[in-house]
Parts: C-alpha cells; sequence; structure tokens
C-alpha cells in the first residue's frame, strides 16, 4: 500500500514538473561536469526533465518499474546520444536530476512528522532503484547505439576483417585458396614469358597480393615478396634481351601495397578491438 508521504511526494513531482524540470535543466547546462549540455538547446534539456518527472507516478506505481523506465531511458539515451552527448556525463545528468528531486521535495518541507520522515526513507530507497534502472537502460541503449554506428562505420572492412566474405572463417581454406592462386601466378609467368608474349598479366597478381594482405595483415607480405621474386627471377631466365626496370618497379609495386594493405588491415583489426565490447 502506498504511504501518504510516497503520495505527496508523487503529487508534487507530477504537479511541479515543469519546474523541477527547469531548475534541472540550469544546473545540467552550467555544470562543469556536463559540458556538453552546455551548447544544446534549453527546451531539448528541459522537455528531458519534464518527461521524466511526469512519468514518476507510471513508474512508482507499476508492478514491474524496470520495464516501465524503459519508456523514459531508451528515449532520453537515443536524443542526446544524437546530440553527441558522452555516456559518462548523460549519467551524471541523472545524477543531478534525481537531486533535483530530493531539494525540492525537502525546500517544500512535505516531510514533517517523524512517520513522514521514515516514509521518506523508504521512498527514497525506491527512487534511488528508479533510477539505478535508468542508469543501467541507458547504458545499455549507448552501447546498443554504439555497436550500431560501428558496424556501420567499418561496414564491408570488418566482413573482410572476421574471414566471411571470402574464404570462409576457416584457415585452411584461407591457405588452399592462396596455394591455386600463387600456383596460377607462376603458370601465367612462365607461359608468357617462355613465349615472349607481350601481356599485363602482372596486374592479376595483385588478387593474391590483397587477399594475403586483409587476411594475415603485415604477415601477408611474404606473398608480395614471392611474386615480386617471381617475375624477376623469370625476366632473368626468359628475358634476358628485355631491360629489367618495368619488372623491376612492378615487384617494388608489388611490395609496396601488399605492406601498406597489411597495415592497414592491422590498425583496422585493432580498431575494432577497442570497439569489441559494445558490439
Amino acid at each position: 500500500m502506498q504511504s501518504s508521504y510516497a503520495t505527496k511526494l508523487i503529487d508534487l513531482i507530477e504537479s511541479k514538473a515543469e519546474n523541477i524540470a527547469k531548475q534541472w535543466a540550469a544546473d545540467v547546462m552550467k555544470h562543469n561536469r556536463t559540458p556538453s549540455y552546455h551548447s544544446l538547446p534549453k527546451d531539448l534539456v528541459i522537455e528531458q526533465g519534464i518527461n521524466f518527472y511526469r512519468l514518476f507516478r507510471q513508474m512508482s506505481l507499476a508492478d514491474v518499474p524496470y520495464e516501465e523506465a524503459k519508456n523514459f531511458s531508451w528515449k532520453y539515451a537515443e536524443e542526446f546520444y544524437q546530440q553527441k552527448i558522452p555516456l559518462h556525463e548523460a549519467l551524471y545528468a541523472l545524477i543531478l536530476m534525481r537531486r533535483h528531486l530530493w531539494l525540492y521535495a525537502e525546500f517544500q518541507g512535505i516531510f514533517m512528522t517523524a512517520l513522514e520522515k521514515q516514509q521518506a526513507v523508504e521512498s527514497l530507497n525506491r527512487t534511488i532503484l528508479m533510477f539505478d534502472y535508468v542508469s543501467y537502460q541507458v547504458t545499455e541503449k549507448y552501447q546498443e547505439l554504439t555497436a550500431e554506428a560501428v558496424n556501420s562505420k567499418l561496414g564491408i572492412v570488418k566482413t573482410f576483417l572476421i574471414g566471411k566474405l571470402i574464404g570462409g572463417t576457416k584457415s585452411i581454406y584461407k591457405t588452399g585458396l592462396m596455394l591455386i592462386l600463387l600456383i596460377a601466378a607462376c603458370a601465367l609467368t612462365y607461359y608468357y614469358h617462355s613465349t615472349g608474349t607481350a601481356c599485363l598479366f602482372t596486374h592479376l597478381f595483385y588478387i593474391p597480393i590483397i587477399l594475403a594482405a586483409i587476411w594475415w595483415g603485415k604477415k601477408g607480405i611474404v606473398v608480395s615478396i614471392f611474386l615480386a621474386a617471381l617475375i624477376l627471377v623469370s625476366h632473368a631466365l626468359f628475358l634476358n634481351e628485355v631491360p629489367f626496370s618495368d619488372d623491376i618497379v612492378r615487384a617494388i609495386m608489388f611490395i609496396v601495397i601488399g605492406g601498406v594493405i597489411g597495415w592497414l588491415m592491422e590498425s583496422l583489426k585493432k580498431l575494432e578491438g577497442l570497439y569489441e565490447p559494445f558490439t
């Protein structure tokens, strides 16, 4: 059964929601621990405060207050996430919201007798519990929104990183495919160099070079070095009368491109590792 003090507290908060919200907004928009709020539209901040204080009755009387709190928590998280408010500031703003609720109630002097003071403690505990629910749900929603942002930004790159686009998730598939590509590269090199046919077949070598860099990072440069050595050795064996300059440039480009892509992919893997707790 709801105590008379709790009823008075709920009635006060509901009837004075706008006043309390304005006091909270004035505080949070100048507090040194919530600097990101300083430049927000005042109406937006006040609206969030009003939304919470007016939902206070529903959350207090609900059979499952945790579920009822989501009506506020998720909207609060989504709006302030879109405003690029850091999570720690959003949570501190909730602390200020709770503080202003009790400061206003205390200022109004709604608990006078010893019994009401005892009931105030009980209501305080319930209020703290509700704010705990809201804080947890806001954190959960922020994490969900962050995960969505990370997934959308990494996009196809993340698909490559986890090995689901080409070659499957097993290393043996990647190794097998790479061996096939390298054997094909050897066959092409032998055919075109031994016959003296003029063809820029070496452009196809970038396929295994790029795949190796994506799959194995910096270690994938081994493939680049192998293909660079392949065209130089083959040139020496079959194209003695043709200048080395073109194939030397190609060999250098193989190694440079393989190394750069490998370095980039390892950097992306580290970045993914930073965001992994949020996904």
